[in-house]
């Protein structure tokens, strides 16, 4: 296939310097020189200095000139001045001969040529470099580069020389072994094309690398070892001891000059690490095990049980940060011999932290199937760990019920995993079935209570308040301080629910969207849960957003949540009620008609928990003002009964009845809406958001029997803005001012509507910063109401549509449009909006 040199080539030169050929040019000067020949030739070992001391012999005999090879018997002194000596390996001569050879440079007419690797360097071999170079510049072999390989494989593909090149670094001695390797392939009849890898190369090479390495220091060697690790190990070297021996291994030719080692001999140092260092390593946690990488590729095959413990206990630590890492580990863990049945449980928690549900569930479900699904032979920490990571696993699948009913397949042992089975439990709507955390949950008997311990007591305390019918705001106080200790306890363990979200839900039910939003907002700072949480704590906050009125804030924040790996099932329902809220809040019907036509199926996948009320009710509102309330109403009915099965705990079932509410008047049916106006009133004595709902509920009713009490309805409507409902309350006033036959009534009515009805700021261009002024800052050409009416034309509302955004007629709005028109004069529906364009933009 290849041949070591072209056929223009001399077969002589070949045969006396196949490893310098990159310097013929170089070494056809010196014997071309009419002065007395002198040179320096420096590079690393097996680089082809002998090879081109060689060729200047041979080349200086031909010419009938006077040289010499130095000889450990020769004496410098005696040598005549006009033979060349050419002295190799001076690197190892000792003081005295190299005192001799300086003494011999300094005379004009003496003939030398020294060829040295570059470490050692002592001071005397550094002086007889510079006397030589005043003559000419060193010849430096060691690296060849991509011409000079085509000299040695002139008929090899451009993606085989740069293939070498690649694993080689260029250092001449490996570029040397790869050909080699080459012209036995050729004898064999193959080529490249057989082995686009190059194994068989890399073998070849890697057995005279490791030859090397056995022949090199022991410093040397675990220094070239932890470079290929990519690991700090420099046994107390200062900066001067670790630059002594990147030069000693530039000089063995294995490192480049760059102080790291070229690809191939990484990859042949990783392979012959002992395992006894691998295992201090892992257990250190000081190797960068990215799966994928050379480092872990390079723990295939090892088979030993303390490695592969070290790996399983490096998992383990590495589940909360990077739980693919873990996944990765648990793998090498298993294939060094670790029991996979004992490691069960942990890797079905990396897996699912991962994101990988399906596997997590594989596992687990082939640990159970082998006989061991109770857990009784693992230790309690393990058995816990199995059975959250059982639960957590069934609701990511948005099966609640089925998480619960592993808890009581599995019961927990831990008060940590006790709180995470009550969490689970209530969830389900079915807490009577647990018993309660153990009162010492802070901490184990005679220990500190730790930041986990109180937050799992608090969340336990908090929650179970939340469920009583004679709540009070402490369970709130208890909510929010486990979220908090949560945060600050970086948590990971599996679960079926975050303790903030279950805070800012609570919070929601009294009322209080401030407090819903700060829990959030620190939970997702602090990444509450470990990074598989992220996603939903995204959505949750943007449902909160949505409550707030800020719609900006909720986009932005569904779209993090949902551009990354697909979602749960049950973050899949939350995204929905977010997409649909947003488009039946700020889009025009058909927007929403498309939003929710995207989004009904999949908001229907999982069964619905106590954790997906508010969002279903959205869902509820909306299915219903689009007439397709078969798509909810299986989902609504679950909500209702499990709210019924845990006794109707007002601060986790006034938003779903409130939906009842609205979903009833959406759809003209008055008596739909008694069940849930009875549980508001029976609910409004100690939950200030069921009493604002309440009495919303009963003046509503009133209006739509045509009695406007405008105090009335302009308390209650500003009554639900005050709880996060502005939306719902600028609803109620709106339909009090069409309903009012009294003009003072209804004019008052609509102007608390329009000061209640949340606005979106236009939204900015791509491109366009987002802090731009906004586009109502006003041309005076347009009135501030014209100006509104403009912006909706431009969004693709119609006039029905805008009547209904800013509580005004079809009529009015239309009449507002042809003062625009007249204002702006323009002469079609096209010019007109082309117009409103560059008015309403430089407003900006």
């Amino acid at each position: 296939m290849t041949t070591l040199l072209n056929s223009s080539s001399d077969n002589r030169t070949a045969s006396m310097m196949p490893r310098a050929l990159h310097a013929l040019t170089a070494l056809h000067a010196i014997v071309a020189t009419d002065r007395p020949v002198r040179a320096a030739i420096v590079g690393s070992s097996g680089s082809g200095k002998t090879d081109a001391l060689r060729f200047l012999h041979a080349q200086l005999e031909a010419e009938d000139r006077p040289v010499r090879l130095l000889s450990a018997r020769d004496r410098i002194s005696t040598v005549p001045d006009d033979v060349a000596l050419l002295v190799d390996d001076a690197h190892t001569l000792d003081p005295a001969r190299l005192s001799q050879l300086i003494d011999r440079v300094h005379r004009p007419d003496a003939a030398v040529v020294i060829a040295y690797r570059s470490w050692p360097a002592p001071s005397e071999l550094l002086e007889l470099t510079r006397a030589v170079e005043r003559n000419a510049p060193a010849i430096l072999l060691g690296e060849v580069t991509l011409a000079e390989l085509r000299e040695l494989l002139p008929d090899a593909s451009v993606e085989c020389e740069e293939r070498i090149l690649g694993a080689t670094g260029g250092i001449a001695w490996l570029v040397f072994e790869c050909a080699q390797a080459h012209a036995a392939l050729a004898y064999d009849g193959r080529d490249c094309g057989d082995d686009e890898a190059h194994a068989d190369v890399t073998r070849a090479l890697m057995r005279r690398i490791s030859h090397r390495l056995d022949t090199v220091s022991p410093r040397l060697r675990r220094r070239i070892e932890s470079l290929s690790l990519g690991v700090s190990d420099t046994e107390g070297d200062d900066r001067e001891a670790q630059a002594e021996l990147s030069a000693e291994g530039q000089a063995e030719g294995l490192l480049l000059h760059n102080g790291r080692p070229a690809p191939v001999v990484a990859m042949t140092a990783r392979a012959s690490v002992p395992v006894d260092r691998l295992v201090d390593l892992v257990e250190a946690g000081t190797l960068d095990l990215v799966p994928g990488s050379d480092i872990a590729t390079s723990l295939d095959g090892i088979v030993d049980s303390l490695l592969g413990d070290r790996l399983a206990a490096r998992a383990r630590r590495e589940v909360g940060r990077d739980p693919r890492l873990a996944v990765t580990l648990f793998e090498y863990a298993i294939r060094c011999g670790s029991d996979s049945r004992v490691l069960a449980a942990s890797h079905a928690h990396a897996l699912w932290a991962a994101g990988d549900v399906d596997a997590a569930g594989a596992l687990l479900d082939e640990f159970a199937r082998d006989g061991d699904g109770d857990g009784s032979t693992l230790s309690p920490s393990d058995h816990d760990l199995l059975a959250d990571a059982v639960a957590a696993t069934w609701a990511d699948r948005g099966l609640m019920s089925l998480a619960h009913q592993s808890y009581l397949a599995v019961p927990p042992l831990s008060p940590a995993a006790k709180t995470r089975a009550l969490v689970t439990a209530a969830g389900a709507g079915s807490v009577a079935q647990n018993g309660d955390p153990a009162p010492d949950a802070s901490g184990a008997a005679g220990s500190a209570p730790s930041a986990n311990g109180v937050a799992m007591q608090l969340w336990a305390r908090g929650l179970r308040a939340s469920l009583q019918a004679s709540h009070s705001r402490s369970a709130l106080d208890d909510l929010r301080r486990a979220s908090e200790l949560a945060n600050a306890g970086h948590d990971a363990s599996p679960t079926t629910e975050l303790p903030a979200v279950v805070a800012a839900i609570v919070a929601v039910g009294l009322g209080d969207v401030t407090a819903a939003h700060a829990v959030l907002d620190d939970a997702l700072r602090a990444r509450q849960g470990g990074a598989r949480w992220l996603p939903h704590l995204q959505l949750w906050n943007a449902w909160v957003a949505l409550q707030r009125e800020q719609p900006a804030e909720a986009r932005a924040l569904l779209t993090a949540a949902t551009q990354g790996s697909r979602l749960s099932p049950r973050d899949d329902l939350i995204a929905s009620a977010i997409a649909v809220g947003l488009a039946r809040r700020y889009d025009d019907t058909p927007t929403l008609e498309a939003t929710w036509a995207s989004v009904k199926s999949r908001a229907t996948r999982p069964e619905i928990d106590l954790y997906l009320l508010l969002p279903l009710g959205e869902l509820v509102i909306v299915a219903a003002r689009l007439g397709d309330t078969h798509w909810t109403q299986a989902a609504f009915d679950r909500g209702l009964a499990l709210l019924a099965d845990l006794g109707e705990p007002s601060l986790w079932s006034a938003p779903l009845h409130w939906a009842g509410i609205q979903r009833g008047i959406m759809l003209n049916h008055p008596d739909d809406l008694a069940p849930h106006a009875r549980a508001l009133v029976a609910a409004s004595g100690r939950n200030p958001l069921a009493a604002k709902m309440s009495h919303a509920g009963r003046v509503w009713t009133s209006v739509l029997a045509g009695q406007v009490d405008a105090d009335a309805v302009e308390d209650a409507a500003r009554g639900l803005a005050s709880v996060g409902l502005a939306w719902d309350g600028a609803r109620l006033a709106g339909h009090g001012s069409r309903r009012s036959d009294d003009r003072k009534v209804s004019s008052r009515l609509l102007a608390c509507a329009r000061e209640l009805h949340p606005r979106e700021a236009p939204r900015t261009s791509e491109g366009e910063s987002p802090t731009a002024p906004s586009r109502t800052a006003a041309p005076s050409l347009l009135s501030e109401r014209e100006r509104e009416v403009a912006e909706l034309v431009l969004q693709g509302k119609t006039y029905a549509e805008i009547g209904k955004e800013i509580f005004i007629s079809p009529r009015t709005a239309e009449h507002h449009m042809a003062q625009i028109k007249r204002r702006l004069g323009a002469t079609s529906r096209s010019d007109l909006i082309a117009k409103l364009r560059v008015t309403l933009g430089a407003a900006g």
